[in-house]
């Protein structure tokens, strides 16, 4: 293996094989260069291109997701809440006019 490799090591661990499994270029360039030197090579190349942070991005749209997933959530139940009131005024208010006729 090459002397000026990031990860010049003999052994690969499980979690290198998988990586190469999955994709043998991320696996060769991550030996190759390490995470640190490829993050920079990201943020360069980001910078360069007028990309945004995809993680961060992606991680602000998640958090949107579920902001909005809550407050539908949040609406909802109080609407069902709001429907079983009713429903349990409407039976008494018939059952009052009945018992009250009846008497």
């Amino acid at each position: 293996m090459k002397d000026n490799m990031d990860n010049s090591s003999k052994t690969i661990s499980a979690g290198e094989i998988n990586k190469f499994v999955y994709c043998p270029y991320q696996w060769y360039y991550q030996r190759l260069y390490g995470n640190k030197k490829l993050r920079e090579l990201v943020k360069i190349r980001n910078e360069y291109y007028g990309y945004g942070d995809s993680d961060l991005s992606n991680f602000n749209k998640g958090v949107q997701f579920h902001k909005k997933y809550h407050f539908a959530y949040k609406i909802k139940k109080s609407l069902s809440i709001v429907f079983w009131i009713i429903i349990l005024v409407a039976i008494a208010y018939i059952l009052y006019q009945v018992m009250r006729y009846e008497l």
